[in-house]
């Protein structure tokens, strides 16, 4: 009997070891599959136990045993051994529950992330004796949010260079922005736009560059490799030049010697394309400059998601560039028709519709001021006989003399010079007294005359002279720009009467 029951216990004794044995190894699946371990540190020994599943999220062999307390925290990053030594106090002194994520550095290297969940043990008498906490590995969920969160900054990115390029015509301001952005993006320690020159060379046109690495703005850029390759055509195809160490043997050399003068260790980069219109092909392709990224520092092994991004912004880039090439070519038109609309086309001073705007705004500013301004109207004297006896091509000679001697002699930066049609010229001096504008109108008499321009059916000299009429606003009690003008061209009028080749001023004087 006795040796019956003695046996009986020692078979259900075994059953439960197994049942035991079994349900760890199960819990050690369980475990394994959700990468979740548990661990036990004892305060009196200062001994910690793992699970397996610990061992294998920091990366260590069961077989060795566990680690020392301060073995175990060396593992975790500077900042998370602070975060733990800060929640060991709340664990410790109030007897909190802690949970927390923190990040390792197994002994590869890798980084890890991990998720604690930490509660201290007591014993019957409520005093601490250890504290017990579970391992969670988050690794693949951290890098996911990195991922998502890296996504949207660099969707920030790209938007914020998008709304500069639609905000602002600015090429300068819109390239500024895009370097600063992208090196912030990428952490790296320059990223610069460089353009292409028509010599072959290139030039940086901008750049950011990190405190300790050595500017390169403005250098003009004589890379050997381009005329011994074809790479400026790989460019237009879309190429993309990725270095991810300097010290590859598969790097061309001249490359290699033009990378290390500027004390670059990886680099990454993109062409900047944009169609541009031939005269013989239409549309055209070409490669307008490049978008390059640096790392000075070390070698780098560049992510996709680096690519993607030089790649997007390569392409908005291209776009702003366009865009601003477009804008100059239409300011340069406008300007073309400006001056059709303001310049008189033979002598290339200011035209009558001209004059009437300038005059009126001078108007307006001395009525608002309280001074004074003067106007004199000039005419060559027997213009018709000159040009019936020269030709209208030396007509057209004598105007332009003369409207050269008329600026000449009004040289103050306010003063106004236009012709005002056929062989008249009108000149507006602002801020000028009656007895200034007398002095200048004299000026331009006698200037005319020492042209000695030939004039055989003048009836007052041999030489090309001219008449002049001179008013100020003083004279004027109508608040009305034309008075003057009328006053001025009566004067003229009264100074051709008179004998030609004089200067009379306004009656009302």
């Amino acid at each position: 009997y006795t040796l019956s029951r003695i046996i009986r216990y020692t078979l259900e004794n075994n059953q439960s070891l197994n049942a035991l044995k079994e349900s760890k190894i199960k819990l050690q699946e369980a475990q394994k599959i959700a990468h979740l371990g548990n661990w036990e540190y004892d305060l009196k020994t200062q001994k910690i136990t793992w699970s397996d599943e610990v061992f294998n999220i920091f990366g260590l062999n069961p077989n060795r045993g566990e680690p020392t307390y301060l073995e175990w925290v060396e593992m975790f990053t500077l900042e998370s051994q602070q975060l733990w030594d800060k929640n060991l106090i709340l664990i410790l002194e109030k007897a909190e529950s802690c949970e927390c994520e923190y990040k390792i550095i197994q002994p590869d290297g890798r980084l890890r992330y991990i998720y604690t969940q930490a509660t201290l043990v007591v014993d019957n008498n409520s005093k601490p004796i250890g504290i017990f906490g579970t391992v969670l590995d988050i690794t693949e969920r951290k890098k996911a949010e990195l991922a998502v969160q890296e996504l949207r900054q660099k969707e920030r990115l790209l938007g914020l260079i998008l709304d500069r390029i639609h905000r602002s015509l600015n090429l300068d301001e819109i390239l500024e922005t895009t370097v600063e952005s992208v090196r912030f993006f990428l952490e790296c320690d320059r990223v610069l736009i460089y353009r292409f020159l028509e010599n072959g060379k290139g030039i940086v046109e901008k750049e950011s560059v990190a405190v300790g690495s050595n500017p390169i703005l403005g250098e003009i850029i004589d890379d050997p490799c381009f005329p011994n390759t074809n790479i400026i055509d790989r460019y237009k195809q879309g190429y993309i030049s990725i270095i991810e160490d300097v010290e590859n043997p598969d790097i061309n050399k001249c490359h290699v010697d033009l990378l290390k003068q500027f004390e670059v260790k990886a680099s990454m980069v993109l062409p900047i394309l944009i169609n541009q219109e031939g005269e013989k092909q239409g549309s055209e392709t070409i490669a307008w400059g490049l978008i390059v990224a640096h790392q000075c520092t070390h070698k780098r092994q560049w992510r996709i998601s680096d690519t993607d991004l030089l790649r997007r912004l390569a392409t908005q880039i291209a776009i702003a560039i366009q865009q601003a090439q477009l804008y100059h070519r239409l300011e340069k038109l406008n300007q073309e028709l400006e001056k059709i609309a303001y310049v008189d086309g033979l002598t290339g001073i200011c035209n009558r519709r001209h004059f009437e705007e300038k005059l009126d705004q001078e108007w307006k500013r001395l009525t608002r001021d309280n001074n004074s301004m003067s106007i004199i109207m000039v005419d060559i004297d027997y213009f018709k006989p000159y040009n019936d006896t020269y030709g209208h091509q030396q007509g057209d000679k004598c105007l332009q003399k003369v409207a050269q001697t008329i600026s000449a002699v009004v040289k103050r930066p306010g003063d106004f010079v236009a012709r005002y049609g056929g062989e008249e010229f009108v000149v507006l001096l602002p801020n000028t007294s009656i007895e200034g504008a007398l002095k200048v109108a004299e000026d331009i008499r006698t200037q005319i005359e020492a042209l000695r321009i030939p004039h055989t059916a003048s009836t007052v000299s041999k030489w090309v002279t001219s008449s002049l009429g001179v008013a100020n606003s003083r004279c004027c009690t109508d608040s009305n720009p034309q008075i003057l003008l009328e006053a001025a061209d009566m004067a003229l009028y009264n100074a051709k009467n008179a004998g030609r080749n004089q200067v009379y001023i306004d009656d009302s004087y």
